[in-house]
């Protein structure tokens, strides 16, 4: 079990205190003990409370009423780059429900995760474009991640860089992330192309219209975050041991490529092609309430779908036994698109990209190889 610490929504203190299972004084006894923090409401006026550190207390405060699993893991990580909480995923405080809504194009998206803001021009992700884009990735007949980790491990360090075993130097995240999402989506087109235009024509054999664009554009964007997946804890760790920019992405991607991480979408693409019942890109750990990234992605897929694409999603959904996921949906686009289902294991890949990153800045800045565990014999935890 993975529990994150992260800023989530503020509550009030009745909230607060049901949501701890005491009365409103206990929780003030909290609050003077040092164990909760307290901010103030609107206006100053009242106090609220972070519903994310409410529940780290109450799950240290409740009896554990199952065995704990021999290989659970307990792991505390602070994080500005997301929240995510039951239908509900920040990009730095952002819904991304409204990114994707207000159209922001996938660099800014990125630019918002890595600097903290978005900046009003995408110019800077061209020039990388231009110098970077007569790579090619390998052969088609290498599987899509291992063909993506050529490309990173390929890929000149950005100049300024530090190398392993330097002190007191930072890699330039941002620069390093452009240039690197500009060569895995390197088409031979226009330099001066979004990223999602780009990373069209270089999967479908469609024309890449508006809607279709559009869609793409969507997808990554929805799939550029999502708190401590296991790709991105992954990241964490060799940013930890200050691994280069390219070997903290090879840890993601290594973990990406795992049948139990990055391979739903694809499968779901393969299903829909044999016309079989789809058994994946359904559920959601966290999102017991539905995945809040899947209504928006598949209204894209929608807008440029043939009707009989259309019908056959439908189809797919109406046999799930749990709401559709982003996977579900990416995988849907995918096999709308033409695309060969491997293409939507190279989206989420490229997309996650900006979130590996935003991650491995992030863990710079805290103190090294902190993520040391110690061992014990499995036979004592019987």
């Amino acid at each position: 079990m993975i529990i994150v610490y992260l800023m989530g929504e503020l509550v009030d203190a009745r909230t607060a205190a049901q949501r701890l299972g005491v009365d409103v004084r206990s929780l003030y006894a909290y609050v003077s003990r040092g164990s909760l923090r307290r901010v103030p409401g609107p206006g100053g006026r009242g106090s609220r409370y972070d519903s994310d550190e409410l529940e780290l207390l109450a799950r240290r405060s409740r009896p554990r009423t199952l065995p704990r699993p021999a290989a659970s893991i307990d792991l505390v990580i602070a994080t500005r780059v997301s929240t995510v909480s039951d239908g509900v995923v920040r990009y730095r405080g952002k819904d991304v429900a409204g990114l994707v809504a207000a159209g922001e194009p996938f660099e800014r998206v990125a630019d918002l995760l890595w600097l903290g803001s978005t900046p009003g021009t995408d110019a800077d992700w061209y020039p990388q474009a231009t110098a970077d884009g007569s790579s090619r990735l390998a052969p088609r007949q290498i599987p899509v991640l291992q063909r993506l980790a050529i490309a990173v491990a390929e890929m000149p360090a950005p100049v300024g860089e530090t190398r392993p075993g330097d002190s007191g130097a930072t890699p330039d995240w941002p620069g390093y992330g452009r240039r690197l999402i500009a060569r895995v989506t390197a088409d031979g087109g226009g330099a001066a192309e979004s990223v999602a235009r780009r990373a069209w024509r270089q999967w479908s054999p469609l024309r890449p219209t508006v809607p279709r664009v559009r869609a793409l554009n969507a997808a990554l964007v929805l799939l550029a975050e999502h708190e401590l997946a296991l790709s991105t804890l992954a990241v964490r760790v060799a940013a930890s041991a200050r691994a280069a920019p390219a070997g903290c992405v090879l840890a993601g991607l290594s973990t990406l490529s795992g049948a139990l991480h990055g391979g739903a979408p694809k499968a779901v693409h393969e299903m829909l092609l044999a016309r079989q019942p789809v058994t994946a890109g359904f559920g959601h750990l966290v999102h017991a309430h539905g995945d809040p990234r899947t209504a928006p992605l598949l209204e894209a897929v929608q807008a440029f779908a043939t009707p009989h694409d259309r019908a056959l999603i439908d189809a797919a959904r109406a046999g799930l036994p749990a709401p559709p996921n982003v996977d579900f949906a990416l995988g849907a686009l995918s096999y709308c698109a033409r695309m060969p289902p491997e293409g939507a294991t190279a989206i989420f890949a490229i997309a996650r990209t900006a979130g590996w990153i935003a991650h491995a800045a992030e863990e710079y800045g805290e103190a090294p190889l902190r993520f040391r565990g110690r061992a014990f014999r499995r036979d004592r935890a019987r």
